[in-house]
């Protein structure tokens, strides 16, 4: 009974996140912390010794580390620790401090906007409880993974199906449409939630399929509809991404196709003693599971993302040479704080001396995920996030390419796939500055690396 009050506790919060403008209001935003904070604590900690998992993940250590690192530039450190730390911070701080009569030997935070670097951790911290808590309810329900997946699936569906509302109504009503958002306040991250649940669906099909057609008992009528259902889901949060008019997620989610492609591919060649003729089926089978996407990806684009492409370098919303300045910007800002960085969501603040482009306006994200944290963070915790990211996607990927025949390997390419696809969006956008997906991009990462993935 736990689990489950856990388990609804943190699916409702997830949805709440996403419904309410994706978690960009704190107001609104506090309720879904709470709810899966509340579910986290009652998941982890009413856990019995043998419920959890034997297996210890050197990543999780990582993870404390970073996690730590953030809460270290937010505490208050005394002067000749700060001047060690950051000598040119420390001189600003002393130079504020004399200019308006305060006391110079008052502690410190290596953080330049600490009421940032709070509000950001009140987003971070849910989000590493939402990855402990999937990595162990992946453990106790490793042998129904699709309980884990079916809350992210069920909530990008409507989503879905708004956001081609908006669209297509819009077109309509002005005879052109703008990009379809959903319930968020930007384009982009309504694809990104989008982007990592449709090869969840399509791959959660594929194995609800071949439950159903078993040699051990005859083919039912059953799971070819769910299948089928699940496919028509897919198709939805296809023509979501697709309406959604984001450049970087189109471009994303044909990448990531490929590459996964090429996983697959490459793991179903890792299976010995199968006949030639079952080698050359599956490359056929390949094949034509494919490419028919890859070309209704190329096909399906209405005229408005087409001219988006066509707008690359003219889109007065955010050109390609705007975001170049703002990149070139942020390394400005990296090469001065490179080992403390400027603190966990002070990036804004760390950008005004060396911003050189909208000087009217505010420039609080780097659209590049990668730059931005390690400008707030600094070479240590950028390598720490990086050791993570590692952590998850080699656990992921060994059982794509090594365990083909493992009960969940469906999941892992599923898995695999969409944080592959988020990963590429973050190049070009602030997917995991977004709470909500940041929470649906932990949850699928906790699931990623549990060892229930692969022990079933």
């Amino acid at each position: 009974m736990i689990r489950w009050v856990a388990y609804w506790l943190i699916v409702v919060s997830l949805a709440a996140a996403v419904l309410l403008s994706g978690g960009a209001h704190p107001q609104q935003w506090q309720w879904s912390a709470l709810g899966l904070s509340m579910g986290a604590t009652l998941a982890l900690l009413g856990s019995g010794e043998r419920d959890r998992s034997s297996q210890k993940d050197w990543g999780v250590v990582f993870l404390g580390l970073l996690a730590a690192w953030m809460v270290i530039q937010w505490l208050p450190l005394p002067g000749w620790a700060l001047q060690r730390l950051s000598p040119d911070h420390w001189s600003a701080v002393v130079a504020a401090r004399a200019a308006t009569g305060l006391n110079l030997g008052r502690w410190a935070t290596l953080s330049l906007a600490p009421g940032a670097t709070l509000e950001r951790l009140l987003n971070v911290i849910p989000a590493l409880a939402a990855f402990l808590t999937a990595r162990q309810m992946a453990w106790w329900w490793r042998d129904r993974m699709w309980i884990l997946v079916a809350p992210v699936v069920a909530i990008a569906w409507p989503e879905s199906v708004l956001g081609m509302a908006q669209f297509y109504f819009t077109r309509i009503a002005h005879g052109q449409s703008d990009p379809a958002t959903g319930t968020y306040v930007y384009h982009n991250h309504f694809a990104g939630l989008l982007e990592m649940a449709f090869p969840l669906a399509v791959l959660w099909a594929v194995w609800t399929f071949k439950q159903g057609a078993t040699p051990h008992k005859p083919e039912k009528l059953g799971p070819a509809l769910k299948a089928a259902a699940l496919l028509g889901i897919a198709a939805c949060m296809l023509g979501g991404i697709v309406t959604s008019l984001s450049r970087m997620g189109f471009v994303s989610l044909i990448a990531a196709t490929v590459l996964t492609g090429v996983a697959v591919i490459v793991a179903q060649s890792y299976r010995r003693h199968e006949r030639q003729r079952q080698q050359r089926q599956r490359w056929v089978l390949a094949t034509a599971v494919a490419l028919p996407l890859l070309i209704l990806l190329l096909v399906l684009p209405p005229n408005e993302l087409i001219a988006r492409f066509g707008q690359i370098t003219t889109d007065p919303e955010m050109t390609i040479q705007a975001r170049a300045d703002i990149w070139g910007n942020t390394m400005r800002e990296v090469a001065a704080s490179p080992w403390t960085g400027v603190g966990l969501g002070a990036y804004e603040h760390g950008l005004y001396q060396f911003k050189t482009i909208a000087p009217t306006s505010t420039v609080d994200f780097a659209h590049n995920d990668y730059l931005q944290i390690l400008a707030e963070l600094g070479i240590p915790g950028a390598v720490l996030a990086g050791a993570v990211a590692a952590w998850i996607l080699l656990r992921c990927s060994s059982v794509v390419l090594l365990m083909a025949r493992s009960a969940n390997w469906e999941f892992a390419v599923g898995l695999f796939a969409g944080l592959v696809i988020l990963g590429l969006h973050s190049l070009a956008d602030f997917n995991l500055y977004s709470p909500a997906n940041a929470l649906v991009l932990a949850w699928l990462g906790g699931v990623a690396v549990s060892p229930g993935l692969r022990e079933c």
